[in-house]
């Protein structure tokens, strides 16, 4: 029997941000107060890529030569910060809620922000990155999560494309003046090192800001116990595992969610890939041609606003169409995108001519397409009370890929030229395009009690 939190929840009226229908007891300031947190989130995150370079180069003296395998190297270190945690996040967020994760990331954040100018060695720069992978769980756990349980099932496009919208026209406005901040130190009279300090100071006043919000404003949902999940009912620990072993039973028995799954190996390693090596790119194409490594950081902030402006643009048409279309075919269309905007970077000459610009917009419409429509997936085909647990295991399979993505993606730069990371992920969409288009259509999963006849691409019973 359903107790009297959940039977309030569902009788309680459900209310509307413009088109968007909100699931029941989610008011628009809730909605509003999410959005303001987690566009923080997603420009500090961004910063931090764009800005790796010039630590590199500023901080650490690191001749061009090893900056890619560097850089390879720290991200697959933040990676196996999330991987350790990510799963026991997502599972944390079901149980004590994301509330808590919210305000776990924001700390993290703050403290390796103000850490970050203060490096003395390249260890250093290791350990943090592995804190700041930890620390990012919290905001795919958490946000990611709180974006499942807002909408409705009928507007869960548009409410993560009005998610993508708020988080991307905060980063394309914030990352290009936070990319000049070095410049704009550096012109007050200060050195190098000290407008590094300055700028990463500024931007963790800005985290505290969004850390301050959540404290006072986040009001979260109650949670909803399932009498159905005897998880609940064991103690904590216990219940964590017993989440994830339910997510990866619900695998087992429903393709369709099975398939999911393994997309989000693919899914997240654009941005992760263009994060580490664009920006990297840029800054030493320029020093190749006798461009300061401060001047060329703000090209590279420029070239992330643009890609992020594009994202915006995509995000506000793909959130309507996967509403209206069936949401698997869209995922497909959506890899597609993603195979041949990558493959775009091999016929650029000039990162700082305008085929990079043209680029950029190509990559920032397909990334859209890919993370509008993911979400409206996995929140869609999860079960209710395993959201958080499904989308840690998914960010977990997908830290597993980037572990190796970012380690051959640095070799790659260093060895086979700036440019190779964005052709291997082209490359890497292509396989995954190819994999989740014969399972779904062939049939050849084998789930028990789904017949290999059942076109799952065309099912219209649920989108």
């Amino acid at each position: 029997m359903p107790n009297d939190v959940e039977v309030n929840l569902h009788r309680a009226p459900q209310k509307r941000i413009g088109p968007i229908l909100l699931a029941p007891g989610v008011s628009p300031r809730q909605v509003l107060v999410f959005l303001f947190v987690t566009s923080i989130c997603v420009f500090v995150n961004e910063f931090a890529s764009v800005i790796q370079p010039l630590i590199f180069a500023l901080q650490l003296h690191i001749p061009p030569g090893r900056q890619g395998v560097l850089a390879g190297m720290l991200g697959a270190t933040q990676q196996t910060g999330m991987l350790i945690f990510i799963i026991a996040a997502g599972a944390l967020a079901d149980i004590f809620g994301r509330k808590l994760m919210l305000l776990y990331v924001l700390i993290g954040f703050v403290l390796c922000l103000i850490a970050y100018p203060l490096v003395p060695a390249v260890w250093a720069l290791f350990i943090l990155r592995f804190v700041w992978g930890l620390s990012f769980t919290g905001f795919s756990a958490g946000a990611a999560t709180i974006s499942m349980d807002i909408p409705d099932n009928s507007a869960r496009g548009k409410l993560n494309s009005l998610v993508l919208v708020s988080n991307l026209l905060a980063a394309s406005l914030l990352v290009l003046p936070a990319a000049r901040l070095p410049a704009f130190f550096r012109g007050l009279g200060l050195d190098a090192h000290a407008a590094l300090v300055c700028t990463f100071g500024f931007v963790a006043v800005i985290a505290s800001v969004g850390l301050a919000t959540v404290i006072f404003f986040f009001h979260e949902q109650p949670k909803i116990p399932k009498s159905a999940s005897s998880a609940l009912l064991l103690s904590k620990s216990r219940a964590v595992f017993a989440n994830i072993g339910a997510v990866l039973g619900h695998a087992r028995r429903d393709r369709r969610f099975a398939v999911i799954l393994m997309i989000g190996s693919v899914v997240r390693t654009d941005a992760v890939i263009v994060g580490a090596f664009l920006g990297l790119w840029i800054v030493n194409a320029g020093r190749l041609g006798g461009i300061d490594a401060i001047e060329a950081t703000k090209m590279a902030g420029l070239v992330a606003s643009i890609r992020f402006v594009a994202k915006v643009a995509g995000a506000l048409l793909f959130g309507v169409v996967a509403d209206k279309v069936n949401r698997m075919r869209l995922m497909l269309v959506a890899l597609t995108m993603t195979t041949l905007a990558f493959g775009c970077f091999g016929l650029i000459s000039n990162v700082f001519g305008m085929g990079m610009i043209l680029v950029a917009v190509l990559i920032g419409v397909a990334e859209s397409a890919e993370g509008v429509t993911v979400q409206s997936l996995i929140a869609q085909e999860a079960p209710e009370q395993l959201r958080g647990s499904s989308m840690g295991v998914f960010t977990f399979l997908g830290t597993i890929s980037l572990l190796a993505v970012n380690l051959l993606g640095g070799y790659l730069f260093d060895k086979m030229g700036f440019s190779s990371p964005m052709l291997m992920e082209g490359a890497l969409h292509l396989v995954m395009l190819i994999t989740a288009f014969v399972i779904l259509r062939m049939g050849t999963y084998g789930v028990a009690g789904v017949p290999p006849s059942v076109n799952i691409l065309v099912a219209k019973t649920d989108r």
